[in-house]
């Protein structure tokens, strides 16, 4: 709204301008007033459209100490315009002087709008505040709430077509959720009783009773609005640059200007023309068609990410992924579905029953995969018969129960325990320090593996597997990826120092794919740090620089091409900018020497608010182009 009531008032005070200035030149013109009279016509103009940006000048010069923005460059060439008929009546341009603001306030307004579009087409999905959700009483009555006002515990109506306000979890009912807004993933999700559904999903198919799990301001959605507001606000390192440029660039052409103002004019004459020409400099020299669009560019990139639900959380990452050259992953989860399926039972003494109650007891503290598939396995036991227990990455689990201690994990690896020929996953169980045997589980890569490891060796970007699976299965499972680099049984620790090995021999950035706790370490580590699956997983968004929500590997590759892309449009953006300003700027300098004609200072506006708005366009087009990840 406060946008709009803006808009208002700016086309309205062009309105008012365009009217005087219409006045002036037809009306009150110097053949029929006198002199003063056009004068005060287009000053009135002048003040009308212009205030704002003289008083921008004022303080910036005042406040920050800058005296080169384009606010500045601008008045000064506007005044100067207005000043030129000191050299005469024909050289007068009063007409051009309030152009020169006219236009560059349009464009700029143009611009603001552009990137307003951009941004509200980004967070409209994920912004659920002023949306409804039906909400079920006590009493069975249905009343209606915002998703701010929703508590953990409250019990939503969902139906088809209907948008989920909050994360909650089934209890009662099932169907088909579209998750594509969060993930990016189009084919819609089956949701059952005791599934997860998310804040900005969609009913696809059927209808649900879903208890609310989590406030709005932690739901999955505020998290990746905020996120990406503030990824937003994160400046890479090209548009830092592009700053620093900008500051330098500006009183190189305020100077520039000044010489051509004044010294050619010592040896030819001809003033008022060379002065013309230093004005046109003035206006065309503004670097804002750099300095807005290239962040925009990425800003815009960081927007069409999202929509391939890939959370980026700066800028500086879509740089960063053009010195890629190593990507390291782990394997369970990342590369692999990350469901075990339980394929063998090894006790030693015990009954198979016995055993895997025991093994329920040692992992039901745990939400590891792994742990997840035994307790599924294994049945049910009363959670108040756990005492206490702790975990240790990439070890596994103690409890404390029934007086006894069960400890459940990996062999070390000088153990003679190991079950070396075995294929799969190999969990040991001990009582009290004593071994009882093992359990073996598989787990499948995923869909998109393959294709995701074919892709990086296609960008000359070379895969790495840290895991802390054995070593055998690590070897066949990087034979059937292609992976030619890899290692296995390695603790977070020692992944941890593998790949600070590998960033220390790479020439270039080197990247790291995980899922879990073991993993975070090596994601603050990396120099871009990937996270699988950010649904639901703080540790992921929290640690992470890019969360790939859709759980795919193939969206590293959306990712790359992603920050390819809008490098590209960044860099078409100087580009064009600086050949279409030194083209005008020579072209002004050759026709003062020449005598004969001159550049409008309307061509130079052009040059600079036009150009600026076209650099933006290119720049949100980005946001718009590609389609969502099937």
């Amino acid at each position: 709204m406060r946008i709009q009531k803006e808009s208002v008032l700016f086309w309205a005070r062009v309105l008012l301008c365009a009217i005087l200035l219409c006045l002036g030149a037809f009306v009150f013109t110097e053949e029929a007033f006198p002199w003063w009279v056009n004068l005060i016509v287009f000053l009135l103009a002048y003040a009308i459209i212009a205030y704002d940006i003289v008083f921008e000048m004022f303080e910036s010069m005042v406040k920050e100490h800058h005296f080169f923005e384009e606010s500045t460059l601008m008045v000064l060439a506007s005044v100067g315009a207005f000043c030129l008929r000191a050299f005469g009546p024909e050289y007068h341009e009063y007409l051009e002087g309030v152009l020169v603001i006219l236009l560059f306030q349009i464009g700029e307004h143009l611009q603001e709008l552009a990137e307003e579009k951009s941004r509200s087409a980004i967070v409209s999905a994920l912004d659920l505040r002023e949306e409804l959700a039906l909400v079920e009483n006590e009493d069975g009555t249905l009343q209606k709430k915002k998703a701010e006002e929703l508590a953990p515990g409250d019990v939503v109506v969902l139906k088809t077509g209907e948008k989920s306000l909050c994360d909650a979890v089934v209890c009662q009912g099932g169907g088909a959720m579209d998750e594509s807004s969060l993930t990016g993933e189009s084919l819609p999700v089956e949701k059952q009783e005791g599934d997860a559904i998310f804040a900005g999903s969609i009913v696809a198919s059927g209808s649900f009773r879903a208890r609310v799990s989590k406030p709005y301001e932690e739901s999955t959605s505020a998290k990746l609005l905020a996120l990406i507001e503030e990824s937003a606000a994160s400046k890479s390192k090209t548009t830092r640059f592009i700053t620093r440029f900008s500051r330098v660039y500006t009183p190189i052409v305020f100077a520039l200007a000044l010489l051509v103002a004044i010294v050619p004019p010592l040896f030819v004459g001809n003033w008022a023309s060379f002065v013309y020409a230093a004005l046109s400099f003035l206006v065309v020299s503004c670097p804002c068609a750099i300095v807005i669009s290239v962040p925009l560019a990425y800003f815009a990139g960081l927007g069409l990410a999202s929509k391939k639900g890939i959370l980026v959380k700066g800028a500086g990452f879509l740089d960063q992924a053009a010195s890629l050259r190593t990507v390291a992953f782990d394997k369970t989860g990342t590369l692999t579905e990350g469901r075990f399926s339980l394929v063998k039972i090894a006790p030693i003494s015990m009954s198979e029953p016995a055993f895997m109650e025991a093994f329920a007891i040692a992992e039901s503290r745990s939400n590891h995969p792994i742990a997840k598939a035994i307790a599924a396995a294994a049945p049910d036991i009363p959670s108040t018969l756990v005492e206490r227990a702790e975990e240790t990455a990439g070890f596994g689990t103690k409890v404390f129960a029934n007086g006894h201690v069960y400890e459940a994990g990996r062999a070390p690896k000088d153990d003679a325990r190991r079950a070396d020929s075995e294929q799969g996953v190999l969990v040991y169980l001990s009582i009290d320090g004593i071994d009882q045997g093992y359990l073996v589980l598989r787990d499948a890569p995923k869909e998109g593996s393959l294709r995701a490891i074919q892709g990086l060796k296609a960008k000359n970007i070379d895969p790495l597997l840290l895991s802390g699976d054995r070593k055998e299965n690590v070897a066949a499972f990087s034979e059937a990826l292609g992976i030619e680099r890899y290692y296995g049984e390695l603790k977070p620790a020692e992944k941890t120092q593998k790949l600070r090995e590998e960033m220390k021999e790479t020439q270039g950035a080197v990247a790291f794919v995980g899922d879990g706790i073991n993993d975070a370490p090596s994601i603050v580590l990396a120099d871009i740090g990937f996270a699988m699956g950010g649904l639901g997983s703080d540790v992921a968004v929290e640690n992470a620089d890019v969360v790939l929500l859709g759980d795919d590997p193939r969206s590293l590759l959306d990712f790359l091409d992603v920050a390819t892309k809008t490098r590209r449009r960044a860099a078409w953006c100087v580009g064009i900018s600086l050949f279409v300003k030194f083209s005008i700027m020579v072209a002004s300098l050759v026709a003062s020497f020449m005598g004969t004609w001159s550049i409008p200072l309307s061509v130079s506006v052009f040059g600079d608010s036009g150009i600026a708005l076209v650099c933006v366009l290119i720049a949100v087009s980005i946001a718009y182009t590609g389609k969502k990840k099937a």
